[in-house]
């Protein structure tokens, strides 16, 4: 896959509304481009940011009835055009009004607050080539920020740190590193599409970490329900 291409399936991608088959090829593609990872994380941002600062209402029963006459008994029914500038409409006044707050110098709302100190973190592991380096920054993460709930979500070549009798440079098993981060709290989340895309036994993982259906689905899930920052590591 070029640029161009994964540039063109981000938004889909981001919104987790692309096929299997395409989300394959362009993770792939993200692994070893740079330039394209940035914009993935610009346009998490983004909708993370719209997401917190967001009101969501329900729908007046009035307005509820004329879609229902207009475009039939339920969601499924709105045609798919309509369902996207519908989003992209309510997008689009979003950013303006945080975009005019900003620039009259009043304070954006903040989402809902946590206890103080607290914060909730996702660290994305795509590949584990970088996993020593992962876990030693969640080390520094954790004594700066101990009230810190993190969770490790880790797919593709980044569950490799997660296997039985997996090593370090050092030849230390992650195993015993991954035991001691889960005594402090910390979660590991195993994407089972990936061990049965590579055919890896669920057997296989360190005891510590736990299967989910989709790495990437349980990256979204975390962010907008229980509002989860997000890092790519």
């Amino acid at each position: 896959m070029k640029c161009p291409e994964s540039v063109r399936l981000l938004d889909a991608y981001v919104d987790g509304q692309l096929e299997a088959a395409s989300v394959l090829a362009l993770e792939d593609h993200l692994q070893g481009c740079a330039r394209c990872r940035a914009r993935e994380d610009g346009l998490r941002a983004l909708r993370a940011a719209l997401h917190r600062h967001t009101q969501y209402r329900a729908v007046p029963p009035a307005l509820r009835e004329r879609l229902r006459q207009r475009f039939g008994a339920g969601p499924a029914h709105v045609p798919a055009r309509a369902r996207w500038g519908l989003a992209m409409a309510a997008a689009a006044l979003t950013a303006l009004a945080i975009g005019a707050a900003w620039w009259r110098g009043e304070v954006v709302p903040a989402p809902s607050p946590l206890a103080k100190g607290e914060s909730k973190v996702i660290y994305h592991l795509a590949t584990s080539q970088n996993a020593s380096a992962a876990l030693r920054t969640l080390r520094n993460h954790l004594e700066a920020s101990p009230r810190t709930k993190v969770v490790v979500v880790a797919h593709n070549e980044g569950v490799d740190f997660l296997l039985r009798g997996a090593r370090d440079e050092s030849g230390e098993l992650y195993q015993n590193v991954v035991h001691q981060f889960r005594q402090r709290g910390v979660e590991f989340r195993v994407c089972n599409n990936t061990l049965v895309r590579r055919k890896i036994d669920s057997h296989g993982i360190v005891p510590d970490a736990t299967l989910v259906p989709s790495g990437i689905a349980e990256i979204g899930r975390l962010q907008e329900s229980e509002g989860y920052a997000y890092m790519r590591m």
